[in-house]
């Protein structure tokens, strides 16, 4: 062996003993205000976590979360049903900051295994100090409910849910406030509806494999202006019979519901869809073919079974850059707190809206 490859092997070494050594492991009750940041990262989740009544967690930008294999029974903390019996979940009953930025993401992913549905529960926001609750700017997979929302009106907003058995759970008459996420790739559903009554604004729910978004059809739900497409059995089951179906055209001239969806290909950049565009567009000349990344094209279009796959694709935020031809530009709901950050209407889907917001103005 040569003497560059040796030393190229001791820096591996030494980077990969670095990283180990640099893993913070997380189990049990937290009981006092607690920041997560990058010099402790990766936060390795070994059990279940309960984030108790008075405490707070802040996660702040670039925290990568690995989730573990559940080795005990922890006391103390409540079991949800007989699946989180045996599987770790991150139970929030007091504050929650998870806010990462657009251009440094949170990342939520397997310590060990594969990116199948239901190998850890998920996040479950069951607190009352709901309004100091947020996550933004953060990816979470593999889990059998992404996030569930038991009680209270969290904001969740630009967060990238999938490879899920369910994206959101929303129960207990909570009111989620669910704006610019992409929900896209989950099994059952992309949200799941059940006594509660959530605000879905300004997402793309796409390519779940059973439901985009599933109701009890009891809950009084705001679902307006997402781009909801090509979810297997139904883009909408159990809503309101009117939502789903093109009834009129946006400022942009594109077909959407009474509510303002789009029931149409958000056209990402890079994909087949915008490649199709670009042939189509006869006033452009042109190669027969725009996809520059094949890369990030196969990966948007295939399913993914390697986790570092996915805590690879999950940090390379522009994957779902829309592209110049994509219905979903300037069609976001009106209003200065939703528009993006150059001033301009909001862009539906991940890279829309502020980095920072406040909705309850």
């Amino acid at each position: 062996m040569s003497n560059k490859k040796v030393v190229t092997a001791c820096i591996l070494v030494v980077l990969c003993s670095f990283y180990v050594f640099s893993a913070t492991d997380k189990s049990g009750i937290i009981t006092k205000n607690e920041s997560w940041n990058v010099e402790n990262s990766p936060y390795i989740i070994s059990d279940d976590l309960l984030i108790a009544e008075n405490a707070r967690v802040t996660i702040t930008p670039g925290v990568e979360i690995l989730i573990g294999k559940p080795v005990s029974f922890i006391a103390g903390i409540p079991q949800a049903d007989r699946l989180d019996s045996f599987a770790i979940s991150i139970k929030v009953q007091g504050a929650l900051k998870c806010v990462g930025r657009a251009d440094n993401r949170i990342v939520f992913s397997l310590q060990y295994g594969t990116s199948e549905q239901c190998q850890w529960y998920g996040l479950v926001l069951n607190t009352e100090r709901s309004s100091e609750t947020e996550i933004a700017y953060t990816d979470i997979a593999s889990a059998c409910n992404a996030i569930t929302v038991a009680q209270g009106s969290p904001l969740i907003r630009n967060t990238i849910l999938e490879y899920n058995n369910v994206g959101i759970a929303c129960t207990g008459e909570s009111s989620p406030k669910i704006c610019n996420c992409i929900i896209a790739n989950n099994f059952t559903a992309g949200i799941l509806i059940q006594k509660a009554n959530p605000s879905i604004l300004n997402n793309i729910i796409a390519y779940n494999k059973t439901n985009g978004i599933w109701s009890d059809n009891l809950s009084r739900v705001t679902i307006e202006y997402n781009c909801i497409f090509g979810n297997t059995d139904a883009n909408l089951s159990g809503c309101n019979p009117e939502l789903g179906i093109n009834k009129k055209k946006n400022k942009n001239r594109d077909s959407t519901d009474i509510a303002n969806n789009l029931i149409c290909d958000p056209v990402f950049a890079g994909s087949r869809a915008d490649s199709v565009a670009v042939e189509q567009d006869i006033s452009l000349q042109t190669d027969k073919s725009r996809v520059k990344d094949t890369t990030l094209a196969r990966a948007f279009n295939e399913t993914l079974t390697d986790s570092t796959a996915i805590k690879w694709i999950s940090r390379n935020y522009k994957r779902y850059t829309l592209s110049t031809y994509s219905p979903c530009i300037n069609a976001g709901k009106p209003g200065k707190q939703f528009n993006d950050m150059d001033g301009s209407r909001n862009d539906i889907g991940v890279r829309g809206g502020q980095e920072f917001v406040d909705f309850s103005k």
